[in-house]
């Protein structure tokens, strides 16, 4: 009667670019395939398209650092091609920079199990067992992938990492020197050596190797950073000067880096040198504006200015951009206590006294000495630094982003809008093949994907809802073609199908509106007018519904549906012997016409014939499982019979269908109630009561259970309830 998924077009929607040109070929050659009848060799394309696409598309988003969404993709493109070593490796490092290091080795071990000589995967299990301190595992999988791979220098400098913490300094001076022996003498690479010294506690080893590039190359980024760094981390502030003179050197060189304006700050702080402390404190706070770490010593220095009110806005300002005590502790008590004690000076007590409170919660103490100063900041902030070897690159810490940066940044969004966009494409085929052959489960689950990597995509909207409402799931066949709609108004394709499953779920208003505007407009289409009339009907709109009908007599003659419209006419003007004619005759013409034996059940019950009532609601049941009122009318002539089992059954499904239906709650904690059930009958009576709070019926017969359960009140309060329930209905006028 309706479009089916078959016949929708399978033409691809996607603008493809010139570069990837081998996907429109594996899609040219997916519809060869389906053309010609192969249809599993189309799908078997359309898996291997979906698996490369959302590879491609976890390592943009990998490039791109958004590692979440780059663990989901390479996820997916697993689950499409399991056997794919490449995405299980690509998986496990993206796992690896979310800190998942023991689940990323769960996909390295099928990786190794696929491709036993794989270095990738040993170097990333080293990596992880690095991350885990399992010092001695990762250097065992390093050193395996050392071998496959002799010439990486990012394994090599991992491996002497996991040497270091071993504490085996002589075989990673070993790796140290073989890389500069191999590289060149270059200050990138002693810095690198310096910070992986520094980074395991070797602290002379790293002092010295800062020393030797700076000896290359004085003005290299950071190099007088680092060392100004280590001789805090080694010596404390008993080499305060000697850092602070690495510091200035390093903003002589480069006034804008970060890290050196700070600690400059820092050290002119604990030298009580205020103003040259707010100078520097000030420009790294312009350089990184949302770091609280430079508010909290600008702090310091206008309070020892006796500046009370510039002090107290730095305290909170440092305070408000550190959510997480976990970012330093000791840095944020300190600066509760001391924004404290500002506030009392400026005669704010109450508002300090709170401060010095929370201060004291946290367990903090006041700084003391300018050595346990110097032992606060060597906790602050540091610019990140990675594990592994890299690209020889001078440290990060510069946010200025070059036209290239934002070239490449532009260039990766474009990879991920258009590798979405094959995914969508792939997705809708492969949702069209299902439909095809009647898999509307895996249909729904292709279009579903295909409508979230590509909303525009054409027609996908409405093919989800019509796969919804070929399984007959027809309230979630409603949100995609309301979707549709919003695209296209003038879509008279889902503008029916809305229509109809709006009829389907008994939103006969809804349906009338839309099956309306279909029919002025298909006039012809005699489909429309049966559910059309049927939702007029119900909306007690006789004299249209009326109408309809005599059109689908003009257009359609001897229709099977026309003869259950005018039984549900006869029926509804009390004439139950005209009504079961008319439905005799309908099923004459289609014995598995719908809503015949359903309307032939409800005349049966109106005659109180309840033998007959139950044959006819039993056949529709079987034409039709999914109908919930047939479902619904013959478990309540079964309970009425004293058929207890079977129709406690199917008002169990009825309610499992639709947990909205008060009846069958009503229906089945009644029969339980009179079966001595009475805990569970006072469940179902509950439920019934909260989605019918205005029947009568349904309070006496709660009150009943609580009597019987001894919770006298309550079942005196139901019956009270029913009572002027009971009387407010008798004095309802008649419509």
């Amino acid at each position: 009667m309706y479009r089916s998924l078959a016949v929708l077009s399978l033409a691809l929607a996607i603008p493809f670019q010139s570069s990837p040109e081998q996907f429109r070929q594996r899609f040219e050659r997916a519809d060869v395939e389906r053309r010609a009848g192969n249809i599993a060799k189309a799908e078997a394309e359309y898996q291997s398209i979906l698996a490369d696409a959302y590879h491609k598309l976890g390592r943009t988003y990998a490039a791109q650092q958004n590692h979440q969404a780059a663990i989901a993709a390479f996820s997916m493109a697993i689950g499409h091609k399991p056997n794919f070593a490449d995405a299980l490796v690509d998986l496990a490092i993206a796992q690896f920079n979310t800190n998942q290091f023991k689940q990323a080795l769960l996909p390295l071990q099928a990786a190794a199990e696929l491709n036993a000589q794989s270095p990738a995967v040993y170097h990333m299990r080293g990596k992880c067992y690095f991350m885990l301190s399992e010092f001695d595992k990762a250097a065992v999988e390093l050193q395996r992938a050392l071998q496959l791979s002799p010439g990486d220098y990012d394994v090599s400098y991992t491996l002497a990492l996991a040497y270091l913490k071993q504490g085996r300094p002589a075989e990673a001076n070993q790796i140290f020197n073989r890389m500069i022996t191999e590289l060149g003498n270059r200050p990138q690479l002693r810095i690198l050596i310096g910070r992986a010294y520094r980074q395991t506690g070797f602290l002379p080893e790293a002092t010295e190797e800062f020393k030797k590039a700076i000896a290359l190359d004085p003005k290299f980024p950071r190099v007088h950073y680092y060392l100004g760094l280590s001789y805090l981390l080694k010596d404390g502030a008993s080499r305060l000067d000697d850092a602070e003179a690495e510091f200035k050197l390093e903003v002589s060189a480069h006034p804008d880096d970060f890290f050196a304006n700070y600690y400059l700050g820092i050290t002119s702080t604990i030298g009580r040198k205020w103003d040259a402390a707010i100078g520097f404190l000030e420009k790294a706070n312009k350089l990184q504006p949302d770091n609280p770490d430079p508010y909290f010593y600008l702090g310091q220095a206008y309070q020892g200015l006796q500046k009370h009110d510039q002090a107290i806005e730095m305290y909170r300002k440092s305070i408000s951009l550190t959510p997480d005590l976990k970012h330093n502790y000791f840095q944020v008590s300190n600066a509760r206590y001391r924004l404290g004690q500002m506030l009392i000076k400026v005669g704010k007590t109450e508002e300090g006294q709170k401060e010095l409170q929370i201060s004291a919660d946290l367990k903090a103490q006041s700084f003391k000495s300018d050595e346990a100063r110097a032992d606060a900041f060597l906790n602050a902030a540091q610019p990140p630094e990675q594990t592994t070897f890299a690209d020889l690159e001078p440290a990060q810490g510069n946010t200025t982003q070059t036209p290239q940066d934002l070239q490449r940044q532009e260039g990766l969004k474009a990879d991920a809008l258009f590798f979405s966009k094959v995914v969508a494409v792939a997705h809708e085929n492969l949702g069209l093949l299902n439909a095809e052959r009647q898999k509307f489960s895996l249909a729904i689950e292709n279009f579903s994907q295909a409508a979230r990597w590509d909303p525009e995509l054409r027609d996908i909207y409405y093919n989800l809802g019509l796969a919804f409402y070929k399984s007959e799931k027809y309230l979630e066949a409603i949100g995609p073609l309301e979707n549709d709609l919003r695209l296209r108004p003038d879509n008279l394709r889902a503008k029916q199908l809305l229509g109809l499953s709006y009829f389907s779920t008994e939103n006969y208003q809804k349906a009338a509106e839309l099956l309306a505007e279909v029919a002025a407009v298909r006039a012809n289409d005699a489909s429309i007018y049966y559910p059309l009339a049927l939702s007029l009907s119900k909306l007690g709109r006789a004299e249209e519904s009326q109408r309809i009908v005599q059109q689908m007599l003009n257009n359609s003659g001897a229709n099977p549906q026309v003869h259950i419209l005018l039984a549900k006419a006869f029926y509804d003007q009390d004439n139950p012997t005209k009504a079961l004619e008319e439905l005799s005759t309908a099923l004459q013409l289609d014995p598995k016409i719908k809503l015949a034996h359903f309307y032939s059940g409800l005349v049966y019950l109106k005659l109180g014939k309840f033998a007959e009532a139950a044959r006819e609601f039993e056949s529709e049941v079987n034409l039709n499982p999914s109908d919930i009122q047939a479902k619904y009318h013959l478990g309540f002539v079964l309970l009425a019979n004293q058929e207890t089992k079977r129709g406690m059954q199917l008002m169990s499904e009825v309610i499992k269908s639709n947990p909205g239906f008060s009846n069958a709650y009503f229906e089945l904690g009644k029969t339980q109630l009179q079966l001595g059930d009475v805990k569970t009958a006072i469940f179902n009576l509950e439920q019934a009561a909260k989605l019918a709070p205005q029947q009568s019926h349904v309070h006496y017969q709660l009150g009943r259970a609580y009597l019987a359960a001894g919770r006298q009140s309550e079942g005196r309060a139901q019956l009270e309830l029913s009572k002027q329930l009971k009387e407010k209905e008798r004095n309802q006028p008649n419509n």
